[in-house]
Formats: structure tokens, sequence, C-alpha cells
């Protein structure tokens, strides 16, 4: 059917799977609702009967009423027609309303059990699938699988019965212009599945080129002081000129061939009337076919001719709804690579003396270079082991690792000899502390940011974290104080306030640890000095590791790792690493130019 896209490595790809067994994966989501879609299905069923019925009673009026000039009989006959119409579209609205209602309850526990199951998984899952693409695909594949339970089932059903009981009435009503409808009909279904194929494929192409528009449009607004400065504007426009034209030539080449098919097929209705016409002439001459019967086979074909054509367009739209539905399922079946550990304690093991990485060998996926090769050193409590070295040398691999983002492939990590897999996340994580370089805020306020949502917080803890940080005059800055509204991502503060928010953040949890990647990294030197006064008080009295490219931020660390190509190339303290030459104090020199630092 398709290839795996959401696959967390390869060893979570599952083979494609059948249409059977991918709708039996749904029944659960519909089991709560067969009562429903029992009765949707009912309804469906005396619509359709209503429809088939009409020309039936108008048949009855032209060959028996009217003849007769019994004018009650016609009166009662129109009255009923009138009836059968007004009912069937009073059942179709409800049908169509009890499954929309269906689809969006089934496609609502769905969505609600993708979002509890990928909040489990590892780092490795998000690396494959960027959030921005993963929730667009989610949601037009949730569409898809809710259309499947409520419009284009009842559509290929409705279709389907259309057709057949059509067909059944019209053969024995009148076998001999049946026969003759019935082979118009089925070049007109085999015609319409070709030109509905081809029509598809346009209109992706037209999506396609207006999606390349806004990409191309969006980048050169973004960019218009750049191209103003260079003189490039012309290019620009040319650009978007040669897209527009291409966009244009698409779409009139789509529509063109939509409205002449759709026209195509209103002259074959026509025809198909004209065929009934001359096929019945001689039978109505004889008085063997009647007149009622020749309007009732017109009657009918108008009900033909829809469905048969929309057949293979909804049989297209269910194989595209179980292609989404196994997307989804491949989500809900990706395991997560870094589980729960099995070891029975509440909390955060203390007391504790040290922690230890031992050969740790790393990589992002099988295809990939070693991350980290055979890192090994020792995290004493207290301490503070700060890991600097090149961009991409992996020391915020080691970082991820200690925080179990991702699952270690060789060696292991391990508190006081155990290894720190055998914890439960959410017990090795309490007594972990995270200041990271891209600070993650909230659309909310400034309490729901510090806490990030647990309201078992006090405002006494959260005024007393920025106060011990020396923050706060956040309460002040920020209009409302813990009640502040913060923009999404913290768009309404400073890159400093950010950063002093997820400090504070980080010393509300009481780590045991704390750990900080490159946390002035993206301020300028003045607040930079403003981050590392907050941090420095953060890290009192605690065990700390720190990821700095800065070097004046950690000379006065416990010990300084340097982190090379995936190894641990030197360690030490700052005035023994400075005396060694080597690559610690290349750095250091090309950051001071030889200035000290007093130690």
């Amino acid at each position: 059917m398709i290839n795996n896209f959401y696959d967390e490595n390869s060893k979570n790809k599952s083979p494609n799977v059948s249409s059977k067994k991918l709708l039996l994966r749904f029944l659960p989501y519909l089991k709560p609702h067969k009562k429903a879609f029992a009765l949707a299905i009912l309804l469906l069923l005396f619509a359709i009967a209503g429809e088939l019925a009409g020309p039936l009673v108008l048949r009855a009026v032209i060959d028996d009423a009217i003849p007769a000039g019994n004018s009650a009989e016609i009166v009662k006959l129109s009255g009923l027609f009138a009836a059968i119409f007004l009912v069937t579209m009073a059942i179709s609205y409800l049908q169509v309303i009890l499954t929309t209602k269906i689809g969006l309850s089934i496609i609502r526990s769905l969505k609600r059990q993708l979002f509890d199951h990928v909040m489990t998984l590892s780092m490795g899952f998000f690396h494959t699938n960027p959030s921005g693409k993963l929730m667009a695909r989610v949601e037009s594949d949730t569409e898809r699988v809710r259309m499947l339970f409520s419009e284009t089932s009842m559509a290929l059903l409705r279709n389907a019965l259309m057709v057949i009981g059509t067909l059944i009435i019209m053969y024995k009503a009148n076998a001999y212009i049946a026969v003759r409808v019935l082979a118009m009909t089925i070049p007109v279904g085999l015609l319409a599945a070709f030109v509905l194929r081809r029509m598809r494929g346009m209109w992706m192409d037209v999506r396609k080129s207006y999606a390349s528009i806004a990409a191309v449009a969006s980048e050169y607004v973004r960019a218009v002081p750049v191209l103003q400065v260079f003189g490039t504007t012309g290019y620009a426009l040319k650009k978007m000129h040669n897209q527009g034209k291409n966009y244009f030539k698409k779409e009139v080449k789509a529509h063109l061939w939509e409205y002449t098919f759709w026209s195509f097929l209103g002259s074959l209705e026509v025809a198909a009337i004209g065929v009934i016409l001359v096929s019945g002439r001689p039978g109505v001459i004889s008085g063997v076919v009647t007149v009622g019967t020749v309007v009732m086979f017109v009657e009918y074909t108008r009900r033909l001719f829809g469905p048969l054509v929309m057949f293979s367009e909804t049989l297209n739209q269910i194989q595209r709804a179980l292609a989404s539905g196994e997307r989804l399922m491949e989500i809900l079946d990706t395991t997560t690579q870094t589980p729960d550990g099995n070891l029975k304690i509440a909390s955060f093991p203390n007391p504790w003396t040290k922690i230890e990485f031992e050969d740790v060998w790393f990589r992002y996926s099988e295809e990939a270079e070693w991350a980290l090769k055979g890192v090994s050193f020792t995290l004493p409590k207290g301490h503070t082991i700060a890991l600097v070295g090149d961009s991409g040398g992996g020391k915020s691999t080691i970082v991820s690792l200690l925080m179990r983002f991702h699952h270690i492939e060789k060696g292991r990590i391990t508190i006081d000899g155990v290894n720190i897999n055998d914890f439960t996340l959410d017990v090795w994580r309490s007594g972990l502390g995270l200041v990271l370089q891209e600070v993650n805020l909230f659309s909310g306020t400034l309490s729901g940011n510090l806490t990030v949502f647990d309201h078992s917080v006090s405002r006494l803890e959260q005024e007393k974290a920025l106060k011990y940080i020396e923050a706060s005059e956040l309460l002040e800055k920020i209009p409302g104080g813990l009640d502040g509204k913060i923009s999404e991502g913290g768009a309404n503060l400073s890159m400093g306030q950010r950063q002093l928010i997820n400090i504070a953040r980080a010393m509300l949890r009481k780590p045991e640890i704390l750990v900080l990647d490159e946390a002035t990294s993206s301020v300028d030197p003045g607040t930079e000095q403003r981050i590392q006064r907050a941090t420095n008080l953060a890290m009192q009295g605690r065990t700390a590791l720190v990821v700095a490219h800065r070097l004046a931020t950690i000379v006065h660390a416990s010990q300084i790792i340097v982190i090379r190509h995936g190894i641990v190339a030197e360690q030490g303290t700052h005035a023994e690493l400075l005396s060694k030459k080597g690559i610690y104090s290349k750095l250091y020199n090309l950051q001071f130019g030889g200035d000290s630092i007093a130690q």
C-alpha cells in the first residue's frame, strides 16, 4: 500500500497490512458507536428506497390516474410523491448528521490516543518526524479516516445500492430498454474512472504549483530589505511571474478537463434519454410499453449516471483513507527507544555519590556515524563538570543520554553502580533540572511557564525561585506578574528574560543534578553576565553538568572535559588543561588572545 512514514528507526518499521486487517484495527473505535452506525445504515436504506420509489409513483400517475380522469387519485398520488420526496430528504439529512457525529467522535478518540502515545516517544522519533510536518500529516490523515466512517463509506454503499436497485427495477419494467441503457452506461463508468484519475493528477499538480508560489512569496517577502539593497527585486518579480504563469496554465488545463468532462457527461445523459425514447417508441405505439414506463426510465436514468460515475471516485477515496489509516496505525505501533525501567522505587535515589559514563557508544541511526565513541567520565555529587569542544563533537549528545532522551547503543550510565535505565523515566528525570540554549515557552501565563503547568507548585515558591536567582524584576517587567501573559515561544520577551524564566523553572524542580546546555550562547555580552550570575546562583550546592562554548563561564569547574569527534580528548581542571598546551589551551587562546582569567 504505502511506505512507512512514521518510524523512530528501522527496527520499528512494520510491513504493509491488508485493508481487511487495517479495518479490523479500527473496529475498537467504531464499537462504542455500533448502534448509531447501524441506525445510519438503516436510514440510508430508507433514503435509497424513497429515491427508487419516486419514479414508480410517477408512472402510476401517468399510466393510471390521468387516463382514468380520477382527480382524487391524481391528488393522492401527487401528494404521495411529494411526501416521499420530503421524507427522503429528511431521512438523508438525519443520516448525514448521524454519520458525521460518528466520524468526529471516532477521530476524537483516535487523536487523543495518538497524542498520548506520541508523548511517550523518544527524541529519535521527532528527529525523523519534524513536529510541523507530523502534525500537518496527522491532521490530513485523521480527516480522511473521519470521512471513511462517515461520508465516504456511506457514499460507496449508497452509490452501489442505487445503481443495483435502479438496474433491477428497469430490467423488470422492460428488459429491452434496460439492456440498451446498460450498454451505454457501462462504457461511461469505465471512461469516468480513467478521466477522474487523470483529473486527480492534474489537481495535485495545481496544488503543488500553488505551494511553490506560496513558498517563493514567503521567502522573498521576508528578504525584501536584502533584495532592495542588492538591487535584485527584479529577479524576484520575474521568478514570481514565472511561478504564477505556470500555476495559471495548470489550473486552466485542470478546469478545462473538468468542465469538458461534466459537460460531456451531461450530453451522454441526454443521449441516454434519447435511447430510451427511441427504444420505447415502438412499444408505446403498439401498446406494449406505457408512457409512464418511458417517463419512469427517464427518471431512473437521471438517478443512474451520478452514482455510476462517482463509484470509482469513492473507491479511490476509500483507498486513500486506508493509506492514511495505515500511517496513523504506524504511529501507534511505534515503540519508544527509551522505555521505562522496572526498579521499584518512588523517588530519585538519595543519597548518592557519583554518576559514571562507562564506555558509552551512541549514534542517531544505524546508517549514521558514531556520535559518541567509548566516552567515559565521572560526575561526582556536589561537583561541576564542564563539557567543551567543537560544535558537533558530541557534547549535547552526552546531555541527551543523561536525560534519557535517547537509548545508549553500547556501554552504560550508572548512579552508584545502578544503570539509570533501570529507573522509570519519571523517577529518573525528577532529579534532573535542564536549562537549554533554546528556551521553550508556552502561550499562557508566567506562572504556567515557571511550573510547566504543575499546579502543585505554590505562587510563593515561584516568587522565591525568581528571587533566588535575582530575577524578581520579571514580576514587575511583565504586566500582571505571575498572571502576566506570555506569547507562544515567549515572543513578547527578550532572550534574556526567556532564559531567566528557564533557569527559575529548573530551580523549582529542586534538582539533584542541574544540566545546562549552552545557556548563554544566544545572548549579548551584557545579558550573558546577567544570565551567568543567575546560573551560578542556581548551581550553588548542586551537582552540575555544563555544556559551554564561552570558556569564561566554566573556568572554576571541578573538571573540564574536552569532547572532540565523539571521544574524550582531554580532561582536567582549567589550570591543568592550560598547562598541557593542548586542544583546550588553543580554544582558550582563540577566545581570549592569551589574556588570563582569574583562577
